[in-house]
């Protein structure tokens, strides 16, 4: 799996102390992940997935109002981050469009501990959103935005949300929002 580096639209590192870092030009890719120049309490990233369309024919990665027979379309904007437990900026919000901040210090979570997140769109609490593990869905976000789940990795988990909300366009009919958040557990 080739990560897609022309639609990473940012890509940065906020070290514990100091200003925010942009990554883009001296990171390097790999396969199946990106190597950063460190330290960094907090890395995160955009990924701008662009217009899908569904057809009788499958998936286009085209605006609806480009594809003739689309059935529905939606915009894919899709977020990762991995945070640094020990870091005070941890629990932090870094300000990205769709992202999950821990309501608990992960520092002290276990494997086979219950962890709460919260999941933020444009900085507010936003509820129905759902909230899975290894792509398994274990729950949905309250009013509050957040949600409790089991952590079952035993050295890097990888909390991810998603969420889509309708939009009226003629590019899309809706757009899909996604996050990650990885970080290592307690022993």
């Amino acid at each position: 799996l080739a990560l897609p580096g022309a639609k990473i639209r940012t890509f940065v590192c906020r070290p514990t102390k100091g200003a925010t870092r942009d990554l883009v030009a001296n990171a390097k890719s790999e396969p199946r992940q990106m190597i950063v120049p460190g330290p960094c309490a907090v890395v995160s990233a955009f990924l701008d997935g662009g217009f899908w369309s569904l057809t009788p024919d499958g998936e286009k990665n085209l605006p609806r109002n480009q594809v003739p027979d689309a059935v529905k379309a939606w915009r894919s904007r899709q977020f990762a981050k991995w945070i640094d437990v020990r870091s005070p900026l941890a629990g932090q919000p870094l300000g990205d469009e769709f992202e999950i901040v821990p309501v608990v210090d992960l520092a002290k979570v276990k494997t086979g501990d219950k962890a709460s997140f919260r999941v933020l769109l444009a900085g507010k609490p936003v509820s129905g959103a759902s909230v899975a593990i290894h792509h398994k869905v274990l729950g949905e976000t309250d009013d509050r935005g957040e949600v409790r789940v089991k952590i079952r990795a035993q050295d890097v988990e990888s909390v991810s949300a998603s969420f889509r909300r309708p939009v009226t366009s003629p590019e899309a009919d809706s757009e899909v929002y996604e996050a990650s958040l990885t970080f290592e557990v307690a022993r």
